[in-house]
């Protein structure tokens, strides 16, 4: 599960502070922390969820399958699998077809959970 967490800086400080020092486990397998909605929906916009609603339901072969099946360019697809990799959404698979290097997407978190203080 990756959470994504929307707080101010100084309570996630603090939090992240008090949870080394008490010694709490993080129980999801990665936390995202932005300090706004703003920052939220930049980071999760309607296309990359589309983008990761087709990698999951039809598993593309490689980033320029996806960007086919999309109808987008490779460049832009490419930047987006990348990012949603960083933040732990999508995995990558690599394999081989004949000489070709290829990169498989795949999702790589079962759900996203948004936690938002106010």
């Amino acid at each position: 599960m990756v959470k994504l967490v929307i707080k101010d800086w100084d309570s996630i400080r603090r939090e992240t502070i008090a949870n080394v020092e008490k010694k709490i486990p993080q129980k999801e397998d990665k936390i995202i922390y932005v300090e706004s909605i703003d920052a939220a929906r930049k980071l999760m916009t309607n296309e990359r969820m589309r983008l990761l609603r087709t990698v999951k339901k039809q598993k593309p072969d490689s980033i320029y399958s996806l960007a086919k099946m999309l109808g987008k360019n490779f460049k832009t697809v490419s930047v987006d699998t990348n990012m949603l990799r960083d933040i732990g959404v999508i995995k990558f698979e690599y394999h081989q077809v004949g000489l070709r290097n290829l990169i498989r997407p795949v999702v790589g978190a079962s759900k996203i959970q948004v936690e938002w203080s106010v």
